[in-house]
C-alpha cells in the first residue's frame, strides 16, 4: 500500500531519492512525440516550470521531444512545463513510476485535469512498455463550427487542452503553412488564451483514421507537427467514434471514451535517461 501524507501527497521514500536523484528521461508514445521530464524532489512554482520547460525542451530535442514535464516525486505529481494536459506524457510519467516502485499499477496527478491518474504498465523489453491510462471523469466538450474558410470542423475541449478536428489533407512538407493554417484557427476560433491549442487534420485509411497533429503550447511557446498525440487521439476518438487511431509515426493508440471516464493505451519507450 502506498505511504499517504498527511497532507494528501505521496511520501517519498529515501530509496526514491536514490533512485532518481535529478535524472532526466526522454520517453515516446506510439514511436514519435517525445516527453522530457525531468523528475524532482520538490514543486517549482508556476513560472519556474514555464522558464525551465522551456529550457529542458530545447535541450532535449535532439532526442525527439517535443514537449518538457517534472515529476514531482514528493506530491506524486506530473506538471506540463506550460500547465496543459498531455496524455503521452501522463502515460511516460507512469513508465517511470513503474520502474522507480517496482508496480505494475501506479496512480498519480497531472496538470490540467482535476482527478486522479490510474495506470496499468507492462513491461515488453529493457526499454519498451504498454501503458494503459484511465482519466476518470475526464471533462470533453465537442462543438462543431464552420470555419471562414466554409470548412466544417468541430471544436474538442478537454480542458487542459483544446483540439480543433478538421476532416481534410494535411498541408504537409512546408512547416510554414501548417503553422499559418493553425495560427489562422486559433485567431478566428479565439483561443489563443488557452494553454495548448490542436488543430488536426485526419483522413480515412481503409476501416481506420490516421491523424496529422499540430499543437502549440503558450507558456513555453513551443509549436510542433507532433509525431503522436495521446490527447489528440481522444479528441479524435469523441469526433469520430473510432478507437483505435494512426499516428504520424504509423502506429496506433486507441482511445476508448465510456460514460465514465476516458481509457488512453499504447506502446512507449525509453530513448533516453540522463543525471
Amino acid at each position: 500500500m502506498e505511504k499517504i501524507n498527511a497532507d494528501g501527497a505521496l511520501a517519498q521514500s529515501s530509496m526514491e531519492k536514490i533512485l532518481v536523484g535529478n535524472r532526466m528521461f526522454v520517453i515516446t508514445a506510439a514511436g514519435g512525440n517525445g516527453t522530457a521530464i525531468k523528475v524532482l524532489d520538490t514543486p517549482l512554482s508556476r513560472t519556474e516550470y514555464a522558464e525551465q520547460g522551456k529550457t529542458l525542451g530545447h535541450s532535449m530535442e535532439g532526442f525527439g521531444a517535443e514537449q518538457a514535464a517534472f515529476l514531482v516525486l514528493s506530491e506524486n505529481h506530473l506538471e506540463m512545463g506550460g500547465g496543459e494536459f498531455c496524455g503521452n506524457a501522463s502515460r511516460s510519467a507512469a513508465v517511470i513510476l513503474f520502474e522507480i516502485r517496482k508496480k505494475s499499477e501506479v496512480s498519480f496527478t497531472v496538470s490540467g485535469y482535476e482527478g486522479i491518474v490510474r495506470a496499468n504498465i507492462q513491461k515488453l523489453t529493457d526499454h519498451s512498455y504498454n501503458v494503459e491510462c484511465i482519466f476518470d471523469n475526464l471533462p470533453i466538450r465537442s462543438n462543431d463550427v464552420t470555419l471562414s474558410d466554409g470548412q466544417q470542423a468541430s471544436v474538442v475541449d478537454l480542458g487542459g487542452i483544446v483540439h480543433v478536428i478538421i476532416e481534410a489533407q494535411f498541408p504537409e512538407g512546408n512547416p510554414t503553412a501548417y503553422q499559418a493554417a493553425h495560427r489562422s484557427i486559433v485567431a478566428e476560433l479565439g483561443l489563443g488564451d488557452r494553454s495548448a491549442v490542436g488543430v488536426i487534420w485526419f483522413e480515412h485509411k481503409d476501416e481506420s483514421i490516421i491523424m496529422h497533429p499540430v499543437v502549440w503550447v503558450k507558456d513555453v511557446d513551443t509549436f510542433f507537427y507532433e509525431q503522436s498525440c495521446g490527447s489528440g487521439a481522444i479528441a479524435l476518438s469523441k469526433k469520430t467514434g473510432v478507437q483505435s487511431i494512426i499516428q504520424p509515426t504509423g502506429e496506433n493508440i486507441e482511445a476508448v471514451i465510456s460514460d465514465s471516464g476516458v481509457i488512453l493505451r499504447g506502446r512507449m519507450e525509453v530513448i533516453h535517461e540522463e543525471l
